[in-house]
């Protein structure tokens, strides 16, 4: 099978973003330091997402024995090589613990809340357990994406069996991590917070980035004469899951607000309470609108759920909202009154970037595999796939 080959344009087109997205976050640190250091850990946040949640999309598709997916398997099976990356952004972030954590403040000694989270909340505990993460991510994915395109060659079917108890291991793996960095990362920024849904949120919010992401890879890999495989059924099956954790991604919403106002207690509301004045009184609203009232509107159409050139927008546009929802969750530990509007030119140029590092990195490596794993037994099946409704 003839690789794909990454046009010119459309890789000058990525390192323009990479560009953009540096020199946005150099003049955020020059022209406001605080923000810049949110919006770094946005930036990181947001990556970590695309990457796994590539690595849990094709481990979710091998665990179920799923055929109709083969076909675009390849392309988030690459997403790992994004983690190299991340590693070295998080080296940024362990620079950037005093002015992002309030736990790591030597005062947080004499805060009572803080004081009895210590254990957990800590340098040394937070870096070695982000460390381990990483270390885990990569190798998992990286072990999965190896067994895949060993079958490339070997074209054993019995390899299928060895992938499957890899995904199985990796989603084990991944539910857990994913679980501890989520809270490490971006819910300790607000320390005497307290809720049981942020990891939810979080996971759904990743989800629905993840398939806006390889919709927008799939129809670009097409309109550059690559995956002539993936079809109308395969991209409406895609849309469908996109439209899916749309729905879903505004319930756990839903579910976190709907708990915060039944239980009234301080230690829960004050986390939206921030995220509805100053800055935020018009974000917070029109996230809820754009992300999901839009985009589940817009999706219910089966004619632009089978469509390239419209489902690419709508994903597009769906892909910009899971960063700005990456935005909503971090910047709310800033001071509300100075923050004005989250999500101003730095956000916008940092969004870029996000996008330039995952497609360049995912598009470049795709270049050197077979477009589709064509050593999986179910492929033929998968080619065929056809709905009927």
């Amino acid at each position: 099978m003839k690789k794909f080959e990454l046009p010119g344009k459309i890789k000058n087109i990525l390192i323009a973003f990479i560009a953009v997205g540096v020199v946005s976050l150099v003049a955020g640190f020059i022209v406001q330091p605080q923000r810049a250091w949110a919006g770094f850990l946005a930036f990181t946040f947001f990556l970590i997402i695309l990457a796994l949640g590539g690595g849990f999309f094709t481990a979710l598709q091998v665990m179920s024995g799923s055929i109709w997916s083969v076909v675009v398997r390849r392309l988030p099976e690459l997403s790992v090589n994004i983690i190299p990356v991340i590693a070295i952004l998080l080296l940024g972030v362990f620079l950037g613990i005093p002015n992002l954590y309030e736990w790591s403040h030597p005062e947080a000694a004499n805060d009572h809340i803080l004081h009895q989270k210590h254990w957990y909340l800590n340098i040394a505990g937070f870096v070695i357990r982000i460390v381990i993460f990483v270390v885990l991510w990569f190798f998992m994915g990286r072990w999965m994406k190896k067994i895949s395109l060993k079958m490339d060659e070997t074209k054993d079917p019995n390899a299928k069996k060895t992938l499957l108890k890899v995904a199985t291991a990796y989603m084990l793996i991944f539910a857990y991590t994913f679980l501890f960095a989520s809270i490490d990362l971006v819910m300790s920024l607000e320390p005497h917070w307290y809720t049981t849904m942020f990891i939810i949120y979080a996971f759904a919010g990743m989800v629905f980035s993840t398939f806006a992401g390889i919709i927008i890879l799939v129809v670009t890999v097409q309109r550059n004469g690559g995956l002539k495989e993936a079809n109308a059924e395969h991209l409406h099956d895609l849309g469908r899951f996109l439209l899916a954790f749309t729905a879903f991604w505004a319930y756990i919403a839903l579910s976190q607000h709907m708990l915060t106002w039944y239980a009234n207690l301080t230690e829960e509301t004050i986390y939206l309470e921030r995220r509805l004045r100053d800055g935020w009184a018009l974000f917070t609203p029109l996230l809820w609108i754009f992300h999901f009232v839009v985009i589940f509107l817009i999706l219910l159409s089966r004619e632009i759920k089978r469509k390239p050139e419209k489902l690419i927008k709508v994903a597009w546009f769906a892909l910009f909202m899971g960063f700005v929802d990456v935005i909503w969750m971090v910047y709310g530990f800033l001071d509300s009154k100075t923050l004005g509007f989250p999500f101003q030119w730095m956000e916008a140029g940092l969004f870029f970037g996000a996008v330039g590092v995952a497609g360049y990195v995912i598009l470049t490596s795709y270049t050197k595999v077979n477009q589709v794993p064509i050593g999986d037994p179910q492929l033929q099946e998968s080619l065929d796939f056809h709905q009927t409704y």
